[in-house]
């Protein structure tokens, strides 16, 4: 049976993210904080998720750890 959760690492996060638009991701980041929703979009410095409240997370790439998202959902 395959593993369903993916996991992108800090070096390759910028190249995956447009894959990931409007897909619910776990923003790891580098103090083991996460953040859960929806991409929304991306720029090189920042991505916008937007949570289950509807309320916007602006997190910076650099503070990145790693993304972990389901492959089902896509």
């Amino acid at each position: 049976m395959s593993k369903r959760l993916i996991r992108i690492s800090a070096k390759d996060i910028y190249s995956s993210l447009e894959m990931l638009i409007k897909i619910e991701i776990n923003a790891v980041m580098d103090n083991g904080n996460t953040h859960f929703g929806k991409l929304e979009s991306f720029t090189k410095e920042h991505l916008l998720i937007r949570d289950t409240r509807n309320h916007a997370h602006l997190i910076p790439l650099p503070t990145l750890y790693e993304i972990v998202y389901d492959a089902g959902s896509k």
